[in-house]
C-alpha cells in the first residue's frame, strides 16, 4: 500500500508543481509533456486511492489513541492526494460524466483549490520523500 501512495504522491507532486517547473527551468517542458498528457487519469486514478484512503483512515480512528502522528499524517496524506487529484480529474470526469449537477459541484470545489495546486504539488512531494524516509527506517 505505501508503495501506491508513493507513486501516486510523486506522479501527483510532479504534476502539481509542473507550472512552476516550466516557468523556472524552461528545459523541462519537453519532458513535462507525456505525464502532462494522462494528468487527468492520475487524477482520476488519485481520486478514487484519495477517497479509499479517507475510509481507512476513518475506519482506523481508534489507533489515533496510540499514535496520533501517524494518523495525522495520513490523513494529510489522504487530504493532499484528494485536493489535488480533484484539481487534474475534473476534465477527465466532465468528459467521462458530460456537465451535470455532480461535476458542476466538483468544479466548484476545484475551482477554490486551484490557487494552491503548486503548494498541493510541493505537499504532495514532501510526504512523499516523508513516506519514502519511513519506509526506509522500518526496513534498516
Amino acid at each position: 500500500m505505501w508503495l501506491l501512495d508513493l507513486i501516486l504522491l510523486v506522479l501527483l507532486g510532479v504534476l502539481g508543481i509542473a507550472s512552476w517547473l516550466k516557468s523556472n527551468q524552461p528545459k523541462v517542458a519537453g519532458q513535462l509533456g507525456p505525464i502532462e498528457g494522462v494528468a487527468g487519469w492520475i487524477g482520476l486514478i488519485g481520486l478514487i486511492w484519495g477517497v479509499v484512503l479517507l475510509l481507512r483512515w476513518i475506519s482506523a480512528l481508534g489507533v489515533f489513541t496510540f499514535a496520533p502522528g501517524a494518523m495525522l499524517i495520513a490523513l494529510a496524506v489522504a487530504l493532499v492526494i484528494l485536493s489535488l487529484s480533484l484539481i487534474l480529474a475534473l476534465p477527465t470526469l466532465r468528459s467521462l460524466f458530460g456537465s451535470n449537477s455532480f461535476t458542476n459541484s466538483m468544479s466548484d470545489i476545484a475551482g477554490k483549490l486551484g490557487p494552491y495546486k503548486v503548494g498541493l504539488g510541493f505537499a504532495c512531494l514532501v510526504l512523499a520523500l516523508y513516506t519514502l524516509l519511513t519506509v526506509a527506517g522500518l526496513h534498516l
